[in-house]
């Protein structure tokens, strides 16, 4: 109840009857502060965000956001953030909320436990669930047993979207052994989906991308596993369709030594060939991970649901890389279907969205590469081993022997690489291969160069003292060669010392190192800016490259 303002009076002076009509107007204000206080709600005291800004869930810390539509509702399913101070990620549950309008949410809680799966020891990392045939399908990233070392992705399977969900195998989907790689990490955060003619697809991984069926059961693979080399690729692929083009959206840039952003690719095909489309968002607020999840048309409009590290809880819980918190903002496409960049807002969803007008503009123009010089991107993604013969190889299985990236992002930026080598027998230079890719690509802002140096006489071989200029395009992880073939003719001799060098601006480039333990290269070694090059152990590094001869294949 709302207390009557007292009968207005008139002071003309602070003295007799008016300072006690002005002691009395006081009162009332103060006992009337008092009891608004108390009967208004805190909505009104301390106004709410407006539905549908960010973060959007607010109960509890949330994070990599995975939402299913099932005719007019929404079912988001979250990792649950239980981190105290500077720990690690700790996540024991998957949750779920529901909306009809994607600005309210209710929230129902655990759905599922790790160790719901019986092989598992813990770890609640990102989840998706998918519907096929009336029953639900959770594919889920877990910490398994002693059994099998590292990471690996269970399915389990409910008969409604809010659970129970239980074990669907009895054993582990994916593990470290269905995959072999030098990264103990690489079975993470699966997303599934299902085509328009029943064929499901499960794409998943860190920081390879790997892609397979699933079989009508969609409990098994069917047929092998690829890999699939995506310009910038880190994790938390999200695989998606729309009006015929199929879309990856993942998690991006960590090779360049920055914190996650969002990029996306485009494909007629889930097997591609992908066309690289670029930066969709940038990093996040507060949180060096970042999460896509997309709903495509959702009664008329389309989303992007994410993560930040903006949330404080009401107990005094503040946010962080490792408490994260569920985010969305409107996801707009242009008249060819690519996606226009999105910026992240504290408004969310609660104001109405604005459609961008036009086309996305187009990548920047890589330039050209020195007409001496042809460059050949993308010979074979993931290379197990060199194509051809090479006459010199710093390594001979890049895949398993080189998998540490270093880029000129690498320890606040850099601007340049090289490695020195010996050749043990004449080299008529002809090929120079190395094993690249997750960067910026080349342009005005990010120019490239390529050095060789004969390091005992002091001279450059490709060019009058600076190197030959180089254009490229983004690439996924592969081979980025240079061929010589046209270029008057380079004599490496045998036992002479040379330095092989890249010179560009921050972002152009990353390579992948191999770290030299008990195989090192024994016949050079790298540096950047001068400085000897080591891993993120602190073991000297080489960079994977391989030399041709001219006129080999």
């Amino acid at each position: 109840m709302i207390p009557r303002l007292p009968p207005r009076t008139t002071c003309i002076s602070p003295s007799g009857e008016q300072a006690v009509r002005r002691s009395s107007l006081l009162t009332w204000i103060a006992r009337s502060a008092l009891l608004l206080s108390i009967a208004m709600p805190a909505c009104l005291l301390a106004a709410d965000p407006a539905p549908g800004s960010n973060p959007l869930l607010r109960d509890v810390f949330t994070a990599d956001p995975a939402p299913l539509v099932v005719g007019d509702t929404v079912y988001l399913y979250v990792g649950h953030d239980e981190a105290k101070g500077d720990d690690f990620f700790l996540m024991k549950e998957w949750l779920c909320y529901s909306s009809k309008d994607l600005r309210h949410w209710t929230a129902h809680g655990a759905i599922m436990k790790p160790t719901d799966f019986k092989w598992a020891l813990g770890d609640a990392w990102a989840a998706q669930v998918v519907r096929r045939n009336g029953h639900y399908y959770l594919y889920a990233t877990v910490k398994h047993g002693g059994t099998q070392p590292g990471m690996s992705i269970g399915v389990a399977v409910a008969d409604n979207p809010l659970g129970p969900f239980k074990d669907a195998r009895g054993s582990a989907l994916v593990t470290d052994a269905t995959t072999p790689s030098p990264y103990g990490w690489n079975d993470i955060d699966p997303t599934v989906f299902v085509d328009d003619d029943g064929t499901a697809w499960m794409a998943w991984g860190n920081p390879v991308l790997y892609l397979a069926r699933l079989k009508p059961n969609m409990t098994e693979l069917d047929g092998p596993i690829e890999k699939i080399a995506l310009p910038n690729y880190t994790e938390g692929p999200w695989l998606s369709k729309r009006k015929g083009m199929y879309y990856m959206t993942y998690a991006s840039m960590a090779h360049q030594n920055v914190w996650e952003r969002l990029s996306y690719a485009t494909a007629p095909s889930p097997r591609g060939p992908w066309t690289y489309q670029g930066e969709l968002t940038g990093q996040t607020r507060n949180s060096y991970t970042i999460h896509p999840g997309i709903i495509d048309d959702f009664k008329g409009q389309s989303y992007l649901v994410y993560h930040n590290g903006e949330l404080t809880l009401p107990d005094g819980q503040t946010g962080s890389g490792n408490r994260r918190s569920v985010t969305i903002d409107y996801l707009h496409y242009d008249a060819d279907g690519r996606m226009w960049p999105i910026t992240q807002s504290e408004a969310g969803i609660s104001t109405p969205p604005r459609p961008p007008a036009g086309k996305v503009p187009a990548p920047a123009d890589p330039g050209r590469s020195d007409p001496r010089v042809a460059v050949r991107q993308f010979a074979q993604g993931y290379p197990e081993i060199w194509p051809g013969r090479p006459a010199l190889a710093s390594v001979t299985r890049p895949f398993d022997q080189a998998p540490n990236p270093v880029g000129f992002n690498r320890e606040g930026g850099a601007s340049r690489l090289a490695q020195t080598f010996v050749p043990r027998a004449d080299i008529a230079l002809g090929r120079l291969s190395l094993y690249a890719g997750d960067g910026l690509g080349t342009d005005a802002a990010h120019p490239l160069r390529l050095s060789l140096r004969d390091v005992e006489g002091g001279t450059e071989l490709l060019s009058a003292g600076q190197g030959l200029a180089i254009a490229y395009r983004p690439q996924g992880a592969g081979l980025l060669s240079f061929d010589f073939n046209t270029h008057p003719p380079i004599v490496l001799r045998a036992g002479r010392r040379y330095a092989l060098a890249l010179q560009g601006e921050k972002g152009a480039l990353t390579l992948y190192l191999r770290a030299s333990r008990d195989d090192a290269y024994a016949d050079g070694e790298a540096s950047l800016d001068g400085l000897p090059l080591k891993d993120a152990q602190g073991h000297p590094a080489d960079i994977a490259f391989a030399l041709y001869a001219r006129g080999a294949r």
